[in-house]
């Protein structure tokens, strides 16, 4: 009994410490790339956070926990995916076209996205490909893979459901801080960035893969990459 309790200790220490060194990661990159360092010394350090999000989770399955790597993309929950992702994409597009566009200083954003050297078009592009095939399956795995299976054992599965999505918003609200003028869009971006991490969350719970996850989060990112095309290249 008494060992088995010490391993729960030993478990619930390690989330804990995981959790640490993983979840201020993105604010951190965040900070670095819009508000502290603008230009290619934060870009610079976003790059490190982004290498350090993709390796750690995998060292530490490996390394700290002596677990063999198991990323499930099972079909289990397809069809709720796709279902949650075009309700997301056409979500957001609505949002944009009937107020977003209205709302957003679009000059400032472009002023500041050229003080960044993001505003070559095949730049652009290439970025917003990325963010949207890669950069999706990327967050799936570090939020609902790794961050949400740490929140699990900390918490009940359900609670770990709310506060996984409650890390996952963190770095978003410091880039809607940063891009946005208007308070509305900081305050209806972060609800909407919330709720999105509450169901992909609850996907990951429910069917055991990241599949419907990353399906959804595609769209959803396509949706935003879409808009921000608009907004940069006119």
């Amino acid at each position: 009994m008494k060992s088995t309790h010490n391993i729960y200790l030993i478990e619930r220490n390690r989330s804990i410490l995981a959790l640490l060194l993983i979840v201020p990661i993105t604010s951190l990159g965040a900070l670095f790339s819009t508000v502290i360092a603008p230009g290619a010394t934060g870009q610079i350090i976003a790059v490190c956070c982004g290498i350090w999000l993709l390796v750690f989770p995998l060292w530490w399955h490996v390394s700290v926990e002596r677990q063999q790597l198991k990323l499930r993309l099972a079909p289990d929950g397809w069809a709720i995916g796709v279902i949650l992702g075009l309700v997301m994409l056409s979500a957001i597009l609505a949002s944009y076209w009937s107020a977003g566009r209205y709302w957003l200083n679009i000059p400032d954003i472009r002023a500041r996205v050229t003080q960044m050297g993001m505003n070559i078009p095949l730049m652009v592009f290439g970025f917003g490909t990325f963010q949207t095939l890669v950069n999706s399956l990327i967050e799936e795995y570090v939020w609902r893979w790794f961050v949400y299976r740490h929140c699990a054992r900390l918490w009940t599965q359900e609670q770990a459901v709310w506060i996984s999505a409650g890390f996952f918003t963190l770095h978003h609200i410091i880039l809607l801080v940063a891009y946005c003028d208007d308070w509305r869009l900081v305050v209806v971006g972060s609800i909407a960035v919330f709720v999105a991490g509450v169901l992909w969350a609850r996907c990951t719970k429910i069917y055991n893969s990241l599949l419907p996850g990353y399906l959804s989060h595609l769209a959803a990112d396509l949706a935003l990459q879409i808009v921000s095309w608009h907004i940069l290249l006119g």
